[in-house]
């Protein structure tokens, strides 16, 4: 299969799964889960953007697309919690939204987006927590799978979001730490699904996660190049070339599911 006829096959299967969006079982739940974490590091990415490109219509209406599909996933799973102990976790977790999102909601300034970072990083911390729960609950290999590949997608919108941060000179003194402490995670991800689809059985005789793949490695080797600290990468450049990536970890992630289902 060449690469644009597969590109469409995996843009309607993607399409479908979104529109679907319901919750069936296991692999639906790790999903939904996942994206919330991606998302509590993309609100905030976009919420400093929002400080350093006003004027920019895109990043508000990106904003707004986000908060409802939070909110909107975050009462899917607390209905459908595996067990009470998961809903209590997922009850918890909607404290953290509310206060985070009052903030959002504001006009930007600096020392409301160190807050709404930090807000983020207690999240991602608390969805961890939820995260191992559900795993617990199973032994399915595809649980695994997918939580790597989607780990994969946060792990992105997190650099990116560092960077951001230190372009708008925020007064947070990890920044350059937690920059460099995700693109080396990120980077291990990467090796483990290259390592994965070529040796595993489930995945290796795949094309479409060998392509998926390779093109999330391409993605990795432009980004480390190009977006450092200290490089004059534009903004919407360095946030385009994250997002393609992002968008490949989220592609590979319905790939494995879809295998799996």
């Amino acid at each position: 299969m060449n690469l644009k006829k597969y590109s469409v096959f995996i843009l309607l299967l993607f399409i479908t799964h979104s529109i679907i969006g319901q919750i069936n079982n296991i692999n639906d739940v790790i999903i939904k889960t996942e994206k919330l974490k991606m998302l509590t590091q993309r609100l905030a990415k976009n919420y400093i953007m929002k400080g350093i490109l006003p004027n920019d219509p895109k990043i508000k209406k990106q904003l707004e697309e986000d908060n409802e599909l939070f909110t909107n996933n975050l009462l899917e799973l607390t209905e459908n919690a595996l067990n009470e102990e998961i809903e209590i976790e997922f009850q918890k977790l909607n404290l953290s939204w509310m206060l985070m999102n009052r903030i959002l909601q504001q006009k930007y300034d600096g020392a409301s987006a160190v807050k709404v970072i930090k807000y983020a990083e207690k999240m991602k911390n608390e969805i961890n927590v939820i995260r191992s729960m559900i795993s617990k609950t199973t032994k399915l290999k595809s649980v695994q799978l997918l939580g790597i590949s989607a780990e994969g997608n946060t792990l992105s919108q997190q650099l990116i979001l560092y960077y951001m941060a230190y372009k708008a000179k925020l007064r947070y003194n990890e920044i350059p730490d937690r920059f460099e402490q995700t693109r080396a995670k990120l980077y291990e991800i990467i090796k483990i699904l290259l390592e994965q689809s070529q040796y595993d059985p489930d995945l290796k005789t795949d094309e479409g996660i060998q392509m998926y793949v390779e093109m999330i490695k391409g993605d990795y080797d432009k980004q480390r190049k190009n977006i450092t600290l200290k490089s004059k990468v534009h903004p919407k450049t360095a946030n385009m070339i994250i997002n393609k990536m992002s968008e490949n970890f989220e592609l590979l992630t319905n790939i494995i599911y879809e295998k799996f289902n």
